[in-house]
């Protein structure tokens, strides 16, 4: 798409939200430029995240994906929001075949006869970005290829490059964008976007996770990377049912307590072992095999937790449980902050909210949920968490539903409680005290190495008393106030002394005049320094008021 695409397709974006309601918020952030004159005038509506849907809706598959983001960002978003725009599908008109199969054959290479036995017409899948269809490969392995839709990539990447330009215009003319960091979100979107569309970084994840999941019931399918590609992905065929209601409800309960077992330890290992896990576990990527195991599917969506961040979700777990709201609230700061934090109103608001878990067990509790209202508590106080710790929540809070609905007597809390020995154990294992410690020797290396410069460098700015000191002053409100004081003082003294000079000009003038002799100079002359001394006067009592 052209510059004259891109110049229809920010108004049109814009309009659309208009119409659904949101010119108000348009306005708020600095946008009301981009609305079309014929909108500009159109009546505020009360609107939720029902209106934000359909908008999304309209928009196309990039605002669909990007609805599914936000519907993820409970630190953000009150549920109000967040529930209609989990509910946002990403269904879309099947690609007739001609087309499909003129892109297997490039991306392959080579025709598809000379490396497939068959390859089904009709999809088994088709999405906003994606349609899959079933084959087989020549030595008869079944396989499932998901090709990317002709043509959506240039659209997708031409309407992240609108939502950039319009993010940055709105930080640069509202504060209300830049309280919420728009730009920031905008950026975490477009990078999660992108990897969804690049389906060798898939390939990779699954293949990772493939690796590392060792549960019995439990299975990734194989991924063949020497067939896949960025348009292309090949894997392993999987026949199996989405596991939705009517599939849970015709397993016996000791299958259904199995799965329920497997898919809990699965994703938590993953969080709190692997640090890599599967973000989006809701019913539809989860097969229930013929053989009684689920699979898991589309690894587009996945979380990386680094080691420190592993550590802070586990310490704010035990702080949970010890009903511990001062080192919660420290543990929250440490997750991120935009801005400056009143540290008492924050840990009073965390008590409040603890308050309502005073009386239940952690083991009957939904964890999912619970780290969503944590994290909405942290969003009141401006407090930025990290996108994989959201995802996490998302995670814990779906797979928590799949295994509410196969087993109820369950819960992701208590088995949570029964792996915490097993990942505080892990944190002093021999190995990982080992990695930490040749971690910290290296950053003492690397200091030690930068010492001796930075005190010759010290030394010869003392020596030749030059020496130089650099401070960072945050610009608070009571500093800014402070300083407007001093720079009014200096003003007043300014026009004080000013104010003594224009006075004595005059009287010198009228030193030699009477106002006996009948002129005008010594009149004018009063008049002018009675006025003068009032105004004087008045702009004095204006900005003392202003000093105090």
């Amino acid at each position: 798409m052209g510059r004259i695409g891109t110049l229809r397709r920010a108004p049109e974006i814009v309009a659309v939200f208009a119409k659904h309601g949101f010119a108000g918020y348009i306005k708020d952030l600095g946008l009301a430029e981009k609305i079309p004159f014929t909108r500009r005038g159109g009546k505020e509506q009360n609107v939720k995240g029902e209106q934000l849907r359909r908008a999304l809706e309209e928009l196309g598959p990039t605002f669909i994906k990007l609805g599914q983001f936000l519907s993820t960002r409970t630190d953000l978003l009150p549920p109000s929001w967040t529930d209609p725009l989990s509910k946002l599908q990403s269904g879309a008109p099947v690609v007739p075949f001609d087309e499909i199969k003129k892109i297997v054959e490039s991306e392959a290479g080579q025709p598809l006869d000379d490396w497939l036995i068959y390859m089904e017409e009709v999809p088994i899948g088709a999405a906003s970005i994606g349609q899959v269809h079933r084959a087989a490969l020549k030595d008869g392995t079944e396989v499932a290829i998901k090709v990317r839709r002709p043509g959506i990539e240039p659209i997708i990447r031409n309407d992240m490059s609108i939502l950039r330009q319009l993010a940055n215009l709105a930080e640069r003319n509202s504060e209300l964008a830049r309280q919420v960091s728009l730009k920031a979100i905008i950026d975490d979107f477009v990078s999660s976007l992108r990897r969804e569309m690049d389906y060798r970084m898939e390939a990779t994840e699954s293949a990772g996770m493939r690796e590392t999941i060792k549960e019995k019931y439990v299975y990734v399918p194989l991924i063949y990377p020497e067939c896949s590609t960025e348009q292309m992905l090949v894997m392993e065929y999987m026949d199996g049912k989405p596991l939705h209601g009517e599939v849970i409800a015709g397993m016996d309960i000791k299958e259904r307590q199995e799965l329920a077992q497997s898919l809990s330890e699965t994703v938590l290992r993953q969080v709190f072992i692997d640090g890599v896990f599967h973000a989006d576990p809701h019913p539809g990527n989860l097969l229930l095999l013929k053989d009684g195991r689920l699979c898991l599917i589309d690894f587009g969506n996945t979380g990386r937790l680094s080691d420190e961040m592993r550590h802070l979700l586990s310490d704010s777990l035990f702080a949970l449980a010890d009903r511990d709201a001062a080192a919660l609230s420290m543990l929250v700061l440490e997750m991120g902050s935009r801005k400056p934090v009143d540290r008492r109103m924050l840990q009073r608001d965390i008590s409040r909210w603890m308050a309502g878990y005073m009386d239940i067990e952690l083991a009957d509790v939904e964890m999912g949920t619970m780290l969503q209202e944590l994290f909405t508590v942290a969003g009141s106080h401006s407090i930025s968490i990290p996108k994989d710790f959201v995802q996490v929540g998302q995670a814990f809070l779906k797979v928590e539903q799949t295994v509410i609905a196969l087993d109820p007597g369950s819960s992701l809390s208590g088995m949570v409680r029964d792996m915490s020995l097993e990942v505080l154990l892990g944190r002093i294992h021999p190995k990982e005290l080992m990695r930490g410690s040749r971690s910290f020797v290296r950053l003492m290396k690397m200091a030690a190495d930068k010492l001796p410069g930075v005190l010759n460098e010290t030394l010869s700015e003392w020596e030749g008393g030059q020496p130089k000191l650099k401070m960072h002053v945050t610009a608070d409100e009571n500093i800014m106030k402070r300083i407007e004081r001093m720079a009014s003082a200096l003003v007043l003294s300014i026009m004080m002394l000013a104010f003594s000079i224009v006075m004595a000009g005059i009287f010198v003038s009228m030193r030699n005049q009477s106002p006996l002799t009948g002129t005008n100079t010594f009149h004018i002359g009063m008049l002018t320094a009675v006025i003068m001394t009032i105004i004087f006067l008045i702009v004095i009592h204006l900005m003392w008021r202003k000093i105090k």
